[in-house]
């Protein structure tokens, strides 16, 4: 079995070693980031040397009290290979010491992390096999491609200040609306109420929750021919008091920018169809704002009932449901806007060492941890994926969970009286949309995450 070095630590009145050769490094303890959902002896995530890696307590898993991040004592243990994904949090560092064998017993026990006893001056050293340590937690299957030695290969970025955009598809080109100009989204397969006289680009009148509504093609106002699909939405856009819908082709996602990335230069621009662009990695796009929907309702006047006050409109949002539709394995279901932060395309995640069978690993937005959960496998799903697959990010006691979707169908406002209460784990509330023809089940996304 030979021991040549150990590093000895200090646990009030207890000292441990652990052989060095498992040893990479030793650092004071770095900002720690909670896992939602993680096993028994692991505290999160955390940054050393620009690598994320897990972190786990040493003292926890000998059922011990918990390590005291706090304590300017305790430190972070980075280990070689094959633990080289996680790090291990200790009470205190002691030092090293060569091992001399006429002073060490070897116990053999099965599944006991203690596999020896040092006699080190007038003090015994429990010495630890970090294999059968770590086997005491649950372990998900890293794959070699996504983590090496401990490194995620993502730049991690300091967070900027930003804001939120619904970003969409008109032709081959992408816009963006502010977030707080949208007041809902809807399926655009509706009955359509023509109004004669009016520009080719006005689709006709639709009823929304007993209110008409003037929609506009978006697509003709900006001089694209409309492509029909099942992807085209509405977008009911609000200012002053004021709605409009926006028929576009395709629904991209909800994403934040930096401010630094958004360029306003609506001078620039001719008819005041643009307000300015957002700097992304791999594109441009252009988005609108106040100044664009103010040009869009003043064009339609005559069908836009500029009489309703914003206390009427926010008394409206006080008695509606706001939530968001998204596909899953063929079946609708929606969660709660106000938990909702953004909404973007599906990228891979890095799988985490030791961490619950329903997250599927960890992705880096703009520098944050987002942890994946898996919805498919929390309702017993088959996993399914696909180029309309978003990730929905939600954020729960201060913590970013992200779940893939199918796809993101709608964002509605739903009276409270087509809502009903029923008893279960994760679905709580049925929306009865459409005159009750359009069932779908809201998800508790606390319940989900608890």
């Amino acid at each position: 079995m030979g021991i040549e070095e150990i590093l000895i630590i200090k646990n009030g009145n207890e000292s441990y070693g652990i052989p060095t050769k498992e040893i990479n490094q030793i650092a004071r303890v770095p900002m720690l980031m909670p896992l939602p959902l993680r096993p028994y002896g692991v505290r999160g995530l955390c940054a050393v040397s620009g690598n994320i890696v897990t972190m786990v307590d040493m003292n926890t898993l000998l059922k011990l009290d918990q390590v005291d991040i706090e304590n300017d004592k305790s430190r972070v243990i980075v280990l070689n290979d094959p633990h080289s994904h996680a790090t291990l949090l200790v009470s205190e560092v002691y030092n090293t010491v060569d091992v001399d064998e006429s002073h060490i017993d070897y116990i053999d026990k099965d599944d006991d992390p203690i596999i020896a006893i040092y006699k080190y001056k007038d003090s015994l050293i429990q010495v630890i096999s970090l294999e059968i340590l770590f086997s005491r937690i649950n372990k998900v299957s890293i794959e070699s491609e996504e983590v090496k030695n401990g490194k995620v290969q993502e730049e991690v970025t300091k967070e900027e200040d930003t804001s939120r955009f619904l970003t969409f598809a008109m032709g081959d080109e992408l816009y963006a609306l502010s977030i707080e100009y949208l007041r809902e989204i809807i399926l655009a397969d509706r009955e359509f109420t023509e109004v004669a006289g009016t520009a080719d680009e006005v689709v006709g009148l639709i009823t929304l929750r007993d209110e008409l509504l003037l929609v506009v093609d978006l697509r003709k106002h900006y001089g694209f021919a409309p492509h029909v699909s099942d992807k085209n939405r509405i977008l009911i856009a609000s200012h002053d008091g004021k709605h409009i819908g926006l028929l576009v082709d395709e629904i991209l996602d909800i994403s934040s920018y930096p401010l630094k990335d958004i360029e306003t230069m609506k001078d620039d621009f001719q008819d005041n169809k643009i307000a300015g662009i957002i700097h992304t990695k791999d594109s441009i796009i252009s988005f609108f704002d106040a100044d664009v929907l103010e040009n869009l309702f003043e064009e339609n006047s005559s069908f836009i009932d500029e009489e309703k006050e914003i206390s009427q409109v926010e008394s409206l949002n006080d008695d509606v449901y706001e939530v968001i539709v998204f596909k899953l394995a063929g079946k609708e279901y929606s969660f709660e806007v106000e938990k909702i932060s953004e909404i973007i395309d599906n990228v891979a995640s890095t799988q985490v060492a030791y961490t619950d069978e329903n997250i599927d690993g960890i992705i880096n937005i703009r520098g944050q941890i987002v942890t994946m959960v898996s919805l498919f496998k929390k309702l017993n799903l088959e996993v399914t994926t696909s180029e309309d697959s978003k990730i929905i990010v939600c954020e729960i006691d201060g913590a970013k969970l992200g779940f893939v979707v199918d796809s993101v169908s709608d964002i509605l406002n739903v009276a409270f009286d087509d809502v009903r209460e029923q008893e279960d784990e994760f679905f709580k509330k049925v929306l009865h949309l459409e005159n009750g023809n359009r069932l779908v089940l809201s998800m508790d996304i606390d319940e989900i995450a608890s």
